[in-house]
């Protein structure tokens, strides 16, 4: 194998797999920072650097440890990336509901935005569907179409208006995942 042949994304990957990983996507600056800091004890070295240490063999067995280690900590750090991600938006979305609730005690002009907005959303979700799937009669072309994108429109927000009032399940699924993440990590 000649070094132009050499693929040091591979030696990556059968030592530390979630970093390799990392570096096919867009966290590959942070992944390469973190492998050259425990390769070359130089977190400003770049991929060529990385590249030049690992294809002349100077990879030791304490490098391999602190890769392994360094991709516990990548780990460790994407859950609590997640899960503040997470978080951030269940506090959007309580956040907006609580809006709602201070402006009615407030009695406020706007204080039924949010419900006028939501119901217009449903009534013009159900009529599309009636429009489109209940009465069987011949629209023009063009009538059709825009129907169609009305529907789609009110498809994707008539899915919001229900997460806005009811909660989404999809985010609790997400949240409790990452919170039972870093339990399960806390336990090792």
């Amino acid at each position: 194998m000649t070094m132009a042949d050499f693929d040091w994304r591979a030696t990556i990957g059968a030592v530390a797999p979630g970093l390799a990983n990392a570096l096919g996507g867009p966290l590959a600056g942070a992944a390469v920072k973190i492998i050259a800091d425990k390769v070359l004890g130089r977190p400003d070295a770049s991929a060529q650097d990385v590249e030049d240490a690992l294809s002349s063999g100077t990879l030791s067995g304490e490098q391999i440890v602190a890769l392994r280690s360094a991709e516990k900590d990548f780990e460790v750090e994407m859950a609590k990336v997640d899960q503040a991600r997470e978080a951030a938006y269940i506090d959007d979305t309580k956040s907006a509901r609580q809006q709602t609730v201070d402006l009615t005690k407030s009695g406020s002009g706007i204080a039924f935005g949010a419900p006028v907005v939501s119901t217009l959303i449903v009534v013009g979700y159900f009529f599309c569907i009636y429009r489109l799937f209940i009465v069987q009669a011949d629209l023009p072309a063009n009538a059709f179409q825009l129907l169609n994108v009305m529907f789609g429109a009110l498809s994707l927000a008539f899915g919001q208006v229900c997460n806005y009032w009811l909660g989404s399940s999809a985010g609790s699924k997400r949240s409790g995942d990452a919170v039972r993440k870093i339990a399960e990590q806390a336990q090792r």
